[in-house]
């Protein structure tokens, strides 16, 4: 221990001789140990750290959605679930505050919190007694109880208005509880906040999540379902014929599509740390080509090359720890600007932070970053004898040749890494170049959206609906310069309502086996707003009245899947679920719209007005309304010209058209900066490890470059002689990066959109692009070897 000491001691008054070169490794090893601390804390985060849940291992949930009478059914019936919850999420009305608003309200079943393992801050939880009792309960988020209540500590049992019924409000959950997979602010009990859906087995809207009991695994669970499927099915077969439910383990659930981006960052970030250790195993070279005399003296005082090797390996460890120890600081930085990109699609996004498992992943990093990274420098330098050095050496104690060729190599290894992460980063750019040129089908430009709930206490009957819509038409329609509409779901959006559906005089096809499309309701010139082009037959007009025959707006999609190009105007279709036979005949035909994501395939939709929607549950709209221009009073326009037909109605969600369209592309826009990041950062090591080489080389060569000069070489062959070593190490290794980019960016194919995971132009770019940092590497060596003044370099050493 004590000699371990004195190595260290040794070793630090060693690198503070040597400012320059300890500081540059110190800085080349925090960039790829930063980097891969800040990717390992989000990869451990989000795959790697259990759910913030009690036995969250435990945890699991359904695919498909469940009625509030089938998880009553599924807690009675199976033996495999200790516990068991759904929730549905719903915006309501809030009137309180100083203006109307909504709040995110999770309606729950009396099982939810107790299948999730979490206790109230304050107060209590909603239970079966609630469910029981109907009463219009309320449990707040600390994060809304902070915000709209100031954290009052008197808050229990206080009232609030709610959607237009009174809620007593009952508890507080703790600061760190985040629902699973959506924002909830409040939560209140599901036969409350929804009773006529929540009476109807038919329904199927609750989020479902089931806790194992001990010694149950998923399989065995799913197995008890298979038969409580069948059981369901024989008892309500009109409900549930085509039941067929399948369980995920809830961490699964949440990580979604992120785990193979992650995974692929991580690896990218990894090639990063191998270049950064590459380039420090070179400076490791020189600084001891540098000390090898010192290496033979020590030697020859009689130290074995063992010990040489650990006072050496002990240095190059506590540069590695110095760059880890500022990696840290990297790390926290990169997580900082990583979270204020705020990735829609990046899951459990605020538990992610460098915590105790992320710093012991740094410490054992630059542990083995130094050992092993050093260890060939170390066993280099040891090996050296006087006569063969002096052999070697010769004047310039040079590092010999075999040192030169493992220089070599290494830049070889570094150039072909950059050329992996350059040509995938170049071929994500190429793709979210291609998914951005992608037309939604609307123009999103001078379009503001705002979310609309009409509560159900004030406009159960449809008239009052009617009446409404029409009103606030007007109303905003007559701002100068506006052009306003209703839509039911906006496209690129998270709403998502489909039927099953009937042509007329087709053949009959089985119950529940009926074809499917997307619905929507508009009001209003929305086609014109949102400027999607009516490509034949005509729009909706004030005619189509709910006692006008029903009518229907079909896109381009719908009629190349069901009606093979042919027109579909004057063709009927109805809903296969509906009692009643009510016919819908379709007036006209628009141009397909982008609604799940730019890079998803267009889908059959069909738009009905909202006059003839005939349900009175359907009482949500989004307005959009485009402007002549952007005006900073536009909001406030609209909200004055919306409270003057009602006071009390919120206006949610206030958002640009073009705002939506860049969140869908917000996990493309991640993964291509995140990589490209990495890239540059590759490729600046990459440079700077060829300069490094190149200069040295001249310095090695100045003598042999003299003589050259002095006999009568040209400046252009000494260029020649020194960009021509450059480009040597470089064409070996694009040549080898070309091939293993060639087989790992196969990776990628799940990533790209409309690229070829080979694109042969994205390959020759990046080839073309390495070769010219290269030259550009090579010409500041290369300039100062012209500059050799052939007297002085005969005399060097």
């Amino acid at each position: 221990m004590e000699t371990l000491w004195q190595d260290v001691k040794y070793g630090l008054r060693s690198l503070k001789n040597k400012p320059a070169f300890t500081l540059l490794a110190v800085f080349t090893l925090a960039l790829g140990i930063g980097a891969n601390t800040a990717i390992f804390s989000v990869v451990n985060s989000v795959l790697l750290s259990p759910l913030l849940y009690k036995d969250s291992n435990r945890l699991i949930t359904f695919r498909s959605n469940q009625s509030p009478l089938d998880v009553a059914d599924l807690k009675s019936r199976n033996q495999s679930f200790e516990e068991i919850g759904g929730i549905t999420y719903q915006p309501l009305d809030y009137t309180g505050g100083a203006e109307p608003q909504q709040i995110m309200t999770g309606q729950v079943t009396a099982g939810y919190f107790k299948t999730l393992g979490v206790e109230p801050l304050m107060g209590r939880v909603i239970s079966t007694e609630d469910r029981q009792g109907g009463e219009p309960v309320l449990v707040l988020s600390y994060e809304l109880w902070q915000s709209q209540f100031n954290g009052d500590p008197q808050i229990i049992n206080k009232e609030i208005p709610l959607a237009g019924k009174v809620y007593t409000i009952i508890g507080v959950m703790p600061k760190n509880f985040v629902s699973p997979r959506e924002r909830v602010e409040a939560f209140a009990p599901v036969n409350v906040a929804n009773p006529l859906a929540a009476a109807y087995r038919g329904v199927h809207f609750l989020r479902t999540y089931a806790k194992l009991a001990k010694g149950v695994s998923i399989e065995q669970a799913q197995a008890e379902m298979q038969i409580i499927d069948q059981q369901f099915a024989a008892e309500y077969p009109e409900e549930n014929k085509t039941r067929q439910t399948v369980l995920f383990p809830l961490q699964e659930r949440i990580v979604g599509n992120s785990r193979t981006p992650l995974l692929i960052i991580f690896g990218a970030v990894a090639l990063v740390l191998l270049i950064a250790c590459a380039n420090f195993a070179n400076l490791l070279l020189t600084r001891s080509a540098e000390r090898e005399r010192e290496m033979v003296i020590r030697s020859a005082l009689g130290a074995n090359r063992l010990r040489i090797i650990r006072q050496l390996l002990t240095e190059s460890v506590l540069i590695a720890l110095g760059g880890g120890a500022l990696g840290i600081i990297l790390a926290i930085w990169g997580i900082d600007l990583l979270v204020s990109l705020k990735p829609d699609d990046l899951p459990r996004l605020n538990e992610i932070r460098v915590d105790r498992v992320a710093l012991l992943f740094t410490l054992g990093l630059s542990v083995i970053t130094g050992l092993v990274f050093g260890l060939i420098p170390a066993w280099n330098a040891s090996g050296n004898n006087l006569n063969d050095s002096l052999k070697e050496g010769g004047r310039t104690a040079t590092g010999g040749f075999g040192k030169q060729r493992l220089r070599s190599t290494l830049v070889i290894a570094e150039i072909a890494i950059a050329m992996v992460l350059l040509i995938g980063a170049g071929l994500l750019i190429k793709s979210f170049s291609q998914l951005r040129a992608v037309r939604p089908g609307f123009n999103p430009e001078n379009v503001t959206t705002m979310r609309i709930d009409l509560p159900e206490t004030r406009y159960k009957e449809i008239a009052r609906q009617n009446q409404f819509r029409s009103r606030m038409l007007e109303e905003v329609n007559a701002i100068p310069g506006v052009q306003a509409a209703l839509v039911s779901e906006l496209p690129l959006g998270t709403d998502l309502l489909t039927h099953n559906f009937i042509i007329e005089g087709r053949p009959p096809v089985a119950v529940g086996e009926e074809p499917e499309l997307l619905t929507r309701s508009i009001e209003g010139e929305y086609f014109r707003a949102m400027q999607i082009a009516l490509l034949s037959g005509r729009d909706f007009t004030a005619q189509d009245t709910d006692k006008a025959p029903l009518v229907g707006v079909v896109n381009e999609s719908f009629v190349n899947e069901f009606f093979d190009g042919e027109s579909p105007l004057g063709a009927r279709v109805r809903w296969a679920r509906d009692r009643e036979v009510n016919w819908i005949t379709i007036v006209g035909v628009v141009s397909d719209v982008k609604y799940f994501g730019l890079n998803q395939p267009e889908q059959s939709a069909l738009y009905t007005p909202y006059a003839q929607s005939g349900r009175e549950w359907k009482r949500w709209m989004n307005l959009v309304v485009r402007s002549q221009s952007a005006s900073a009073n536009l909001i406030q326009d609209v909200k004055t010209k919306v409270w003057k037909v009602d006071p009390l109605i919120p206006l949610n969600r206030v958002r640009p058209m073009t705002e939506i369209v860049s969140t869908s592309l917000a996990g493309e826009r991640f993964n291509t900066l995140m990589l490209t990041i990495f890239a540059v950062v590759a490729l600046l090591l990459a440079v700077s490890g060829i300069y490094g080489v190149i200069a040295y080389l001249v310095t090695q060569r100045t003598h042999e470059i003299g003589i050259r000069l002095a006999l009568g070489a040209q400046l252009r062959d000494v260029f020649k002689l020194v960009i021509g070593q450059g480009l040597l190490l470089t064409i070996i290794g694009v040549g080898i990066g070309l091939l293993a980019a060639f087989a790992l960016t196969r990776l990628l194919q799940t990533l790209l959109f409309g690229v070829s995971a080979s694109d042969p132009l994205t390959f020759t770019m990046i080839a073309g692009l390495l070769f010219l940092v290269a030259i550009l590497a090579c010409y500041l060596p290369a300039r100062r070897a012209s500059k050799v003044d052939p007297m002085i370099a005969l005399r060097y050493e």
